[in-house]
């Protein structure tokens, strides 16, 4: 996606959040990526740490591992759409009809739910080990939310040249985010021959960013930089918890909540509020709220009906909602993955979709893996073909 995904992916690398709770649940490393996000019972590496902390106990390997990726969704082609209306407020006085009947357009386009730009970003360090027949990571996942999402001026719509109404329109644009480095400490370790659990304690050093700005007036390098002034530190224990049930050869079923204590994050910055008529204004001070993470719950199936082959499915058994509140996410998702000649190659394919948001799509995943001796590079991309939603992801790891 275009600049905008480009200016999104700036302001999570430092990072974005607003008035609200909870978050989607992102996708950690490539393996997962590539089979569409379904690795609450597939996964078998020290992503675990994300994923189900359980799992963990089903290596014998230490691994260390350092993911990247970035997801980008935009449900309202803010890319597009923002140059455009600005062109058109450019050209006013000297504007025909057709162009406010578009300005006109473009804005209430923009005024549906689920509505949205957001962005996640994913990476840190992991490394995990075997203890006895159990298991213990210490990492630092790394994780980036942030979302722009409009505020439509439905009072100053009026389109009747010379267009007095609509050139004063008030719509307004609010990003928001939050950045989270979380030291954690896992372990894991069966109960019997069938169950597997895990746990995390983590401390959540968070950074919070919060800034709305006019569109007809609004220039992203000052957005940008009026964003990163907004920042807001602070830091919070969480605790995370996964089971891993073996009923059969080859066959587990996991479950993982995140973020259990429902940890908190204060958040301060300008806000764009529609008042009572449809009009939209901006606080003239900065704002304080709290971001609340609210518990994720994932569950998943992982079935091995070779020892090369791996089908695996995943669903959200909760909605999460955006910072803002305006969009849900309840994601299904679905992947295999085929090894070849002792894991020298590994070939996924996979695909999610949010059945929450009927503004999104299908979105279709592929991902590669090499090893060298112990080194693994992995690889991996999803897209929905609609020019929506994108992701990317990659990692390097030595496993011995």
């Amino acid at each position: 996606m275009k600049r905008y995904c480009s200016v999104l992916l700036a302001l999570s690398l430092v990072l974005v959040p607003v008035l609200a709770q909870a978050a989607q649940f992102a996708i950690l490393g490539p393996r997962a990526l590539g089979m569409g996000g379904a690795s609450v019972a597939a996964v078998n590496d020290s992503t675990a740490v994300y994923w189900n902390p359980a799992a963990l106990a089903n290596s014998r390997k230490v691994d260390i591992r350092v993911p990247a990726g970035v997801a980008a969704r935009d449900y309202m082609e803010l890319n597009d759409n923002w140059d455009r209306i600005n062109a058109i407020y450019d050209s006013f006085p000297a504007v025909s009809q057709a162009e406010v009947d578009e300005l006109k357009q473009l804005l209430l386009d923009m005024d549906q739910p689920g509505s949205v730009t957001n962005i996640d970003v994913t990476g840190g360090l992991l490394v995990s080990f075997p203890v006895s027949s159990s298991a213990m990571a210490i990492s630092i996942p790394v994780i980036g939310f942030a979302e722009i999402l409009p505020t439509i001026d439905t009072l100053n719509l009026g389109t009747t040249l010379p267009a007095p109404s609509i050139q004063n329109n008030n719509s307004a644009v609010t990003a928001v985010g939050l950045v989270l480095v979380e030291p954690t400490v896992s372990f894991a370790t069966p109960l019997g021959d069938l169950f597997l659990v895990g746990a995390n304690a983590k401390m959540i050093y968070a950074s919070t960013f919060l800034h709305s700005e006019i569109i007809r007036t609004g220039n992203f390098d000052t957005f940008q930089d009026d964003m990163n002034r907004s920042e807001t530190k602070t830091n919070k224990a969480s605790i995370d918890a996964g089971i891993l049930f073996k009923p059969a050869s080859g066959l587990d079923i996991g479950v993982v909540g995140r973020y259990l204590n429902s940890p908190s994050f204060p958040v301060t910055g300008k806000v764009a509020t529609q008042l009572g008529n449809g009009d939209v204004t901006i606080t003239p001070l900065p704002v304080t709220d709290e971001i609340e993470l609210k518990p994720q719950y994932r569950a998943g199936v992982a079935w091995k009906p070779i020892d090369n082959l791996t089908l695996s499915a995943d669903y959200d058994l909760s909605k999460n909602k955006s910072f803002s509140e305006n969009t849900e996410d309840q994601t299904i998702a679905g992947g295999v993955e085929l090894t070849m000649l002792d894991e020298i190659l590994s070939l996924r394919a996979g695909a999610y979709k949010n059945t929450a948001n009927d503004l999104a799509n299908v979105v279709y995943t592929a991902g590669l893996g090499f090893r060298i001796l112990s080194f693994h590079i992995d690889l991996a991309g999803a897209y929905d073909f609609k020019e929506q939603e994108a992701q990317a992801s990659a990692s390097l790891a030595l496993s011995f």
